[in-house]
């Protein structure tokens, strides 16, 4: 589990600094890159920029709070896994958790056991939803989570947006997604201009070959 937190990002929104910068010191010596946002706000934007791969936030803060951030991620279709983290243990806020599809409810305070529980979790629904590792043709192997393409016995590295475009159309292979959802979930709060996908496709066609990432004109694009 260690090694594969090393290559995944967390974004930690609490308001307390000095929680904030407890929970955060430690995430840094386990993940990739670790986030940090005072309330929901500063959250959104931060994960807009960022595209984390796991979403852990306080309930109550001010300007935004924490249900008010899961709901906006929703909105923004975000595969991340979501985490509160919260000192309330009242009855109608679990059932609003599990309503909002929270993937885990943690209680204050945190201890590392709690945590490493919930990055366990994690593994397990990723692992069992779809595996990282996908098999284009017999010669071509994708590894997202490790952001690698192996290509006969050749290893090459995919980009962070190579990644995140893979990983997209991965998820509903023949599906066509749309230029809107595409900017959402690979380039989340920069704009995206068709030239700018358009590189993005072309260098993974000259390293996975042309065929497999298919443009539907005008639309979107989709895995054959």
């Amino acid at each position: 589990m260690y090694k594969r937190l090393k290559n995944k990002t967390i974004l930690v929104v609490e308001d307390d600094v000095i929680i904030r910068q407890n929970i955060a010191s430690m995430l840094k010596m386990f993940f990739k890159e670790v986030y940090c946002a005072e309330d929901g706000f500063d959250g959104l934007d931060m994960y807009e920029e960022h595209l984390p791969d796991i979403v852990m936030t306080d309930l109550k803060m001010p300007n935004m709070d924490g249900f008010e951030l899961l709901d906006e991620l929703k909105n923004r279709s975000s595969s991340a896994y979501k985490i509160i983290v919260s000192a309330h243990t009242d009855k109608e806020l679990l059932l609003q958790a599990i309503n909002d599809n929270v993937d885990r409810y943690l209680i204050k305070p945190l201890t590392e056991d709690d945590l490493f529980k919930a990055f366990d979790a994690y593994f397990e629904k990723i692992d069992n939803e779809q595996s990282e590792k996908i098999i284009l043709d017999e010669h071509i192997i994708l590894d997202l989570e490790n952001s690698t393409a192996l290509i006969g016995i050749e290893k090459i590295h995919l980009n962070k947006k190579e990644k995140l475009l893979l990983k997209l159309l991965c998820s509903n292979q023949s599906h066509i997604f749309l230029y809107e959802q595409i900017e959402s979930q690979v380039w989340g709060n920069k704009s995206m201009s068709l030239a700018a996908l358009r590189s993005v496709v072309r260098d993974l066609r000259k390293k996975l070959g042309e065929k497999y990432i298919v443009n539907e004109s005008g639309t979107g694009y989709k895995l054959k």
